[in-house]
């Protein structure tokens, strides 16, 4: 198993012990190339590992413990599976000698973790482990990404014999999709005013984000996030960038209405949330879609022209066969026009937050730019703001791939131990993490493991002691809690929760900031540390 784990290049495994475990925490005794990162619950220990697959673009290993171990580790396996997070996850299984008897903390693990994985394996002898641990590897780093799951009897850990261990394969993958030519002249020849590209997360997975602003740029169109997505897929200062789409299919159909055609790039497009009646995509708009997994054409949105590729060649690609027949001076007039409407957009959103830094509580727009205006421009930002994303990405200048990160599965409790496994895989960089107060108390355990290893981690509490989202997905549905003016199960304040006792209790240092007008003196302090820090930082609540 050691022998896998080196020549895939792993130097941390992720874990949370127990004894079905301890032939592996037994060897690393005697491993110290391997740095074993504790974290103090399963959920937290798979979402760390993404942090660091995310930073580091490899899969990241993790060891589970048994039955109750998968069972708690669940919720964050469906954020890695909709993430497209590679991770290699495994759990101990009870000895196969007594199997039969049902003993303590043996189950079904292989059920238990196949629907949140590409696939589930219960090794079922020595000599299939290497084989079955090196097809992990693989399996979990091919298009579409994601997780799997192996189940380890201890008792095959704990065998002596010449069990066979394959050796690491090397690939290349990067087939550019078949039919681009037609592509280009389609996208050419439309007017720069009436085409919009809508980006995916597997832009920025696939390394094709300089090349689809080359391909925006030569064109002069538009460019807009899918919604919900996850990473980087344009820069977000860039003057063609028009922010993410809403995630409801109403809002999508009425915001590309304008458009005659719609190139997406990316696999799943238009994700929503919740339920909106309509079709996303007009019946007006003619859509193509560039997608690295072939499966996603037209799956669900019907597409006049789809290929499938590597994102990164077939974009450069495109970009190639575009540029000579699009009209350039077209595209420079859009763009400048485009560049003026943006530096409009942002002057008004800073006059805008400044107008309200002397609020208490703080208003969430003064919070978001007095906190990024103290960060340096190329901070890594973990975002699970959830109800006060909009502001918190409408002042973060996330320029370059990999500076801002958020969860697409949508389950509670994955931004902090993200945050600090991303700074184990960037080296110990400085990480700062936005995070609502209601996701925090999902993962505080987090804290303790920034704490041990000393992580740079900034972890900013966004509180306004309430699921304000649910409160104002139930103000929109306008029943019995807008009518009685009662909201059942959504308020965090009796008693409120003290962050910054609950992190000094943890090891990490802490204070609460009451005003945007000191907030950028206290992230200057705490990001320029290097340490582990949690600031607290109350924000106003609606009136009703």
């Amino acid at each position: 198993m050691l022998d896998v784990l080196r020549s895939e290049g792993v130097t941390h495994v992720f874990g949370n012990p127990g004894s079905t475990e301890l032939p592996l925490m037994d060897a690393l005794a005697d491993a110290p190339d391997l740095t074993y990162v504790l974290g103090l619950q399963e959920a937290t220990v798979v979402a760390m590992a993404e942090g660091y697959a995310r930073a580091t673009g490899r899969p990241a290993f993790l060891n589970l413990h048994t039955s109750a171990g998968v069972g708690n580790a669940v919720g964050a396996l469906t954020n890695a599976r909709a993430d497209g997070a590679p991770l290699v996850v495994t759990a101990g299984q009870q000895d196969y000698r007594h199997i039969v008897t049902d003993p303590l903390l043996s189950g079904d693990l292989v059920g238990l973790a196949r629907a949140t994985t590409k696939w589930a394996h219960e090794v079922r002898s020595l000599d299939e482990l290497g084989t079955v641990l090196r097809r992990a590897f693989h399996d979990a780093m091919v298009p579409p990404r994601g997780p799997v799951f192996v189940s380890l009897p201890m008792n095959f850990l704990d065998e002596e014999g010449n069990a066979p261990v394959p050796a690491p394969s090397r690939f290349e993958r990067g087939a550019v999709a078949g039919g681009l030519d037609g592509l280009a002249g389609l996208l050419a020849g439309t007017d720069p005013s009436l085409l919009a590209i809508v980006a995916g997360d597997e832009v920025a997975e696939h390394g094709g984000v300089a090349s689809l602003v080359e391909l925006a740029e030569a064109l002069g169109c538009a460019v807009y996030a899918n919604p919900l997505v996850g990473s980087v897929v344009f820069p977000t200062t860039h003057p063609l960038y028009r922010g993410a789409l809403a995630p409801f299919a109403g809002v999508i159909n009425s915001t590309l209405s304008p458009f005659e055609r719609v190139l997406v790039v990316g696999d799943q497009p238009f994700r929503t949330y919740p339920y909106t009646p309509g079709p996303p995509v007009p019946a007006s708009v003619e859509l193509f879609h560039l997608a690295a997994d072939a499966h996603q054409l037209g799956r669900t949105y019907a597409v006049a022209y789809g290929a499938a590729g590597d994102l990164r060649a077939s974009l450069s690609a495109l970009v190639a066969l575009v540029a000579p027949r699009a009209d350039g001076r077209r595209a420079t007039a859009e763009l400048d026009a485009a560049r003026a409407r943006a530096a409009d957009a942002r002057s008004k959103l800073d006059r805008a937050a400044l107008a309200a830094y002397d609020q208490v509580p703080m208003a969430p727009n003064a919070m978001a730019h007095a906190l990024f205006a103290a960060l340096p421009d190329d901070a890594v930002v973990v975002d699970e703001a959830i109800t006060t994303g909009g502001p918190i990405r409408s002042f973060h200048r996330a320029e370059a791939p990999g500076s801002w990160h958020f969860c697409r599965g949508g389950g509670l409790g994955w931004g902090m131990p993200a945050a600090v496994g991303m700074s184990l895989g960037l080296d110990r960089s400085p990480v700062v993490c936005v995070v609502g107060d209601g996701s925090a108390m999902y993962s505080p355990q987090a804290l303790w493991t920034a704490a041990h290893l000393d992580v740079p981690v900034l972890f900013v509490v966004v509180n306004n002691r309430q699921y304000l989202i649910l409160k104002n997905f139930l103000r929109r549905m306008e029943g019995d809690s807008v009518r009685t003016g009662r909201m059942v199960g959504m308020d965090l304040d009796a008693p409120a929760v003290d962050y910054v006792s609950l992190a000094r209790s943890m090891g990490v240092g802490a204070s609460r900031v009451e005003r945007a007008v000191d907030v950028g003196d206290a992230v200057r302090a705490a990001y320029g540390s290097e340490k582990p820090y949690l600031l607290e930082l109350p924000i106003a609540t609606p009136s009703r």
